[in-house]
């Protein structure tokens, strides 16, 4: 090979490098760039939309414009291999010609030395460098690599398809799924990861991903999961007067109440409403609630949350009655016990001299009544516990009680706390005292009921 020749070669060398290295970043953008920022960038009308608009293309067509890129890249490499080794020989060939060893022995150096050098070229400057630049902004290496990819695309285009079609066949035959075939469609638990690092990164507001998060949730939770149990309910009788419903609501201070016949919880016929009473008693507070009565609707404690929202849309009223398998009263949900799922609790005048299911009794310790729903005992002390997940109880008492031996002082280890039976009657837990766990030897841990 002359000296002009191998001049020749390094400047084509060049030229594929460049090529190359073309081909590294439309690939890596390809599979970088969001779909949805390429969609936002057109509504919005910025940059240029004839670019955007063959991006879109790209992207939803993923599998066929990187088997483009592919074809390019492997194109590239055959040609340096072809040329690159032999020419950069000749060249150090020449440079080394000056050491006192024979010819033989500097034409070997020169060959390693020249794939040595080749490799490291074409592994920097054509892979690591693009691939970089096209993860750290993708949507600008969209842009610029979109026309010419596209030409190269429909100039190519029938060996791309043939390229696809084989890889496709074989893959069948091994009986898998072609790539591209089925939607790419993210779970909820990779939406909420995706989002989490998005929060952490400052992409997306935390109390964003805690809407978000609650929103999944909200779909998963059915009517049993949020409802306030039958032996927490506040009742009223059906032969009670308005003056009755009145001295009640002073004292528990509710401004709802399910009517009963003969005190029996498994026998609702409707809700009062406060408002309708102090107007009724204006008149006469001797009336019975019978004459003021709402009706109320039932549903099953398997009815998820969301059907029963727009069930009480629907029927416009904010209380539900939540039956249980056999038909007696599980529980009543209301309004205001959906919305807080989505929003957290929400407190207003009365909730202050009503007793709260959580005490902080600010020593580093907290009183927890055992009617506590396993997802807000959770969602207080801020952890996970997949057997929570899994339990049929609802409340933190009857997890405990179908899940472990439990009798007064008895200790047990829930996600980094120690819970701590404090009032326990009638084989029931009232109270409970959550404090820090501190170590396996300052408390002791109940066996696991086997």
């Amino acid at each position: 090979m002359s000296s002009g020749q191998a001049l020749t070669n390094l400047i084509i060398i060049l030229i594929v490098f460049y090529f190359a290295a073309f081909f590294v970043a439309a690939e890596f953008a390809i599979v970088s760039v969001r779909k949805s920022a390429i969609e936002s960038a057109l509504e919005a009308g910025k940059g240029n939309q004839r670019k955007l608009k063959l991006a879109l293309k790209m992207v939803s067509n993923m599998n066929e414009y990187l088997s483009t890129t592919q074809v390019g890249i492997s194109t590239t490499g055959i040609i340096l291999g072809w040329i690159g080794a032999d020419t950069l020989t000749k060249i150090l060939t020449d440079v080394l010609g000056f050491m006192p060893i024979n010819h033989a022995t500097t034409v070997a150096i020169s060959a390693i030395l020249g794939v040595v050098i080749l490799t490291y070229l074409e592994v920097v400057v054509t892979e690591i460098v693009p691939k970089n630049i096209s993860i750290d902004m993708p949507l600008k290496v969209m842009m610029f690599i979109v026309t010419p990819l596209h030409y190269f695309h429909v100039a190519f285009y029938p060996f791309v398809w043939l390229l696809n079609a084989s890889a496709s066949g074989i893959v069948r035959l091994i009986g898998l799924k072609p790539a591209g075939e089925g939607q790419d469609v993210l779970s909820q638990n990779e939406i909420l990861n995706i989002s989490r690092n998005a929060v952490t990164g400052g992409a997306i507001d935390k109390d964003d991903f805690v809407y978000m998060q609650r929103a999944f949730e909200f779909n998963d939770k059915v009517a049993k999961d949020i409802m306030v149990d039958r032996t927490s309910l506040e009742v009223v009788d059906i032969t009670d007067s308005v003056r009755d419903v009145i001295n009640k609501y002073l004292d528990k201070k509710y401004t709802r109440f399910p009517v009963v016949a003969n005190n029996d919880k498994d026998k609702i016929l409707g809700y009062v409403y406060i408002y309708d009473m102090i107007r009724q008693a204006q008149v006469d507070d001797s009336v019975r609630v019978s004459k003021l009565m709402r009706t109320i609707i039932t549903v099953p404690e398997v009815t998820p949350i969301q059907k029963l929202l727009q069930s009480m849309v629907q029927k416009q009223t904010p209380i539900v009655v939540i039956l249980d398998e056999y038909g007696g009263t599980s529980g009543i949900v209301t309004d205001r016990d959906i919305y807080e799922e989505l929003f957290g609790t929400v407190r207003d005048e009365a909730d202050d001299v009503i007793q709260e299911d959580i005490v902080d009794n600010h020593d580093g310790t907290y009183k927890v009544s055992g009617k506590t729903t396993l997802y807000d005992f959770q969602r207080y002390f801020d952890f996970q516990a997949k057997d929570f997940q899994e339990a049929e109880s609802v409340t933190i008492a009857g997890y405990l009680l179908e899940n472990y031996k439990v009798e007064l002082g008895t200790v047990i280890t829930l996600g980094g706390f120690d819970v701590k039976v404090i009032d326990f009657s009638r084989n029931y837990i009232e109270w409970l005292e959550v404090s820090p766990h501190q170590s396996a030897t300052e408390t002791e841990t109940a066996d696991s009921d086997e």
